[in-house]
């Protein structure tokens, strides 16, 4: 597999573990998006610029569908993926990185599934919004106040742990 499709399938296994926390099932998803990808006959070609979004699209489909169960089964709340670690230079750093990680990790679960995802596929993916609003089926204006909106209350999460940091 060349570089390009292993992004492309790192990255979209990082949206369904993000979406699901579960290993197993976000490769169950990326497989069966797989199988979309290859079937489907309005696929777009694998190394068209249209691809990455459908493609990310069908494993947010795929994805949703498999919460969709999970939530009728069990009722459990849904935690999100440890962010990525930045660069750390000594004990206080990593420590303070891993607090960091802990209070957005918390934040981001409080979010609804909608916030969560849009500001995934925005801040954690990277993809404009012309995509993301392909990839959730919706139009640009609304990703870009749907995301305005996630990040206010996303930040109204994060307030107390800002605060009392400042005082320790």
């Amino acid at each position: 597999m060349d570089s390009v499709l292993t992004d492309l399938a790192q990255g979209a296994f990082k949206l369904a573990m993000q979406l699901l926390q579960q290993p197993a099932d976000a490769h169950d998803v990326l497989q069966e998006a797989a199988v979309v990808a290859v079937s489907h006959p309005g696929a777009p070609k694998a190394r068209s610029d249209e691809f990455r979004p459908w493609f990310f699209r069908v494993v947010r489909n795929k994805a949703i569908d498999r919460l969709r169960e999970q939530k009728r089964k069990n009722h459990e709340e849904l935690v999100e993926e440890t962010i990525a670690a930045g660069e750390n230079h000594g004990p206080e750093d990593t420590l303070q990185q891993s607090q960091l990680q802990q209070q957005v990790q918390v934040a981001l679960a409080k979010l609804s599934l909608d916030q969560r995802e849009i500001i995934l596929l925005k801040d954690f993916h990277g993809f404009a919004y012309a995509d993301i609003a392909a990839i959730l089926d919706i139009p640009k204006g609304t990703v870009m106040s749907r995301l305005h909106r996630a990040r206010l209350a996303l930040r109204e999460h994060l307030i107390p742990y800002m605060v009392r940091n400042d005082y320790e």
